[in-house]
């Protein structure tokens, strides 16, 4: 039997019915294709918007995994004075200003091969030999391996920024400088100053003393007594002076010794006593028995002293009241001097540990003083790691307390709330 032949119509009608499925996935595929061109178009025109806002922006070098340029922006040459032509092909360190150490290139180049954005100051070169500072972000573009193929650093001029920095550090140190030689020569004049004041003080005992030269007159006396008064005076503020100074440049000693602190205010008491019988001040002083400190003795004692003179100032002339607490509170050994004076006013106790201030009222212009005391009474606490607080209220009294750790207590006693 023949083979019937190939039904020509047949194969047609198979191909068409072929080419009728196909359209239909073929316009599919179109508009995918169309879609995808649109959004390539899409992107291109947000990279070429990104890249030409970041041209007017900043300055932008890429370069290859060995560092070769291979794209600058016009921002890029205009600060480093090459030309693209210049710089394109040439390795960055075009621009090395070798200010930088090598350790500080391979840490950056370190961070970057971990494929991390590195940020930081760099000092550049120009082509005519002058420095410029830029603060620089490098990103790397990574390959399918995470390889940096690429790095693109974006460059903002801080030269002006760099050199306002070096001015202002170069002008501070020059104040430093400054005010550690007005320290030093404050602390040679007042030296000096104390000088005379051993003969002044010297020939007034002397001048007192009948065996020497003989009896003198009331007035010559009160003459003498106002002498010796004064150079008292001059001596404390000249004491209080080189102690600030001390202070400032961090040159106060402290003596670290153990002494019983019941001997101690027993002796605060003894030597401040003739202070209270002029004005008839009550004085009392609280402190528990069997301690034993580990302190600055004679610092410690400065500052009480100073306080109490303080109190005693300022207390009235009639019913005055002056005491004196040592308690143990919050892991602190606490000296407390109160007083009922006339206290400070609220608006002006955040300036009572300033150098030199002073109240401005009568009543402190009538009793003077350097506006000292406090100030080296907080750096004397200070300087034993310890504290001063003021606690005052005009009209009714003031209350100074000075806390030290309790490491410098050697034997302890119950807290007080």
């Amino acid at each position: 039997m023949k083979d019937f032949p190939k039904n020509k119509k047949n194969l047609n009608f198979s191909e068409r019915s072929k080419s009728q499925i196909d359209p239909s996935k073929s316009i599919l595929k179109k508009i995918k294709e169309i879609q995808i061109v649109k959004e390539i178009k899409k992107q291109q025109e947000s990279l070429s918007n990104f890249k030409e806002a970041l041209d007017k922006s900043a300055s932008v070098i890429i370069t290859n995994a060995k560092g070769n340029i291979i794209y600058v922006n016009d921002d890029f040459c205009k600060i480093s004075q090459f030309s693209k032509e210049e710089l394109i092909g040439q390795n960055s360190r075009i621009v090395n200003s070798k200010f930088h150490s090598k350790e500080f290139f391979k840490q950056m180049k370190q961070e970057l091969n971990q494929g991390k954005i590195w940020k930081g100051d760099i000092k550049n070169k120009a082509k005519d030999g002058t420095y410029y500072w830029s603060k620089a972000t490098i990103s790397p573009f990574l390959d399918e391996v995470g390889t940096p193929e690429q790095f693109i650093a974006i460059l903002t001029d801080i030269t002006n920024q760099k050199l306002l920095e070096a001015n202002l550090s170069e002008a501070l140190k020059n104040v430093r400088d400054s005010e550690l030689e007005k320290n030093e020569f404050s602390s040679m004049m007042t030296h000096e100053l104390n000088t005379p004041l051993v003969p002044i003080r010297g020939y007034c005992e002397m001048l007192k003393d009948t065996g020497t030269f003989g009896t003198l007159n009331p007035d010559q006396l009160d003459f003498i007594d106002k002498i010796e008064s004064n150079a008292k005076l001059l001596e404390r503020l000249i004491s209080d002076l080189l102690d600030v100074q001390k202070l400032d440049m961090n040159k106060m000693n402290f003596i670290i010794s153990e002494f019983y602190l019941e001997e101690f205010m027993d002796d605060l008491r003894e030597n401040n006593k003739h202070l209270m019988k002029n004005k008839n001040i009550e004085f009392n002083i609280k402190t528990p028995k069997n301690i034993v400190l580990n302190s600055d003795k004679q610092r410690l004692r400065q500052i009480l002293d100073n306080l109490i003179k303080n109190s005693v100032d300022f207390v009235p002339a009639k019913n005055g009241k002056i005491s004196v607490e040592v308690k143990l509170k919050d892991n602190n050994i606490v000296f407390s001097v109160h007083d009922n004076g006339i206290g400070i006013p609220k608006e002006k106790q955040s300036n009572i540990f300033k150098k030199f201030y002073q109240i401005d009222t009568s009543a402190t212009r009538n009793h003077g003083g350097t506006g000292l005391g406090l100030v080296i009474c907080k750096g004397i606490a200070e300087g034993l790691k310890g504290k001063i607080l003021l606690e005052s209220e005009f009209g009714k009294g003031t209350s100074v307390s000075i806390y030290l750790p309790a490491p410098q207590i050697k034997t302890s006693f119950p807290q007080t709330a």
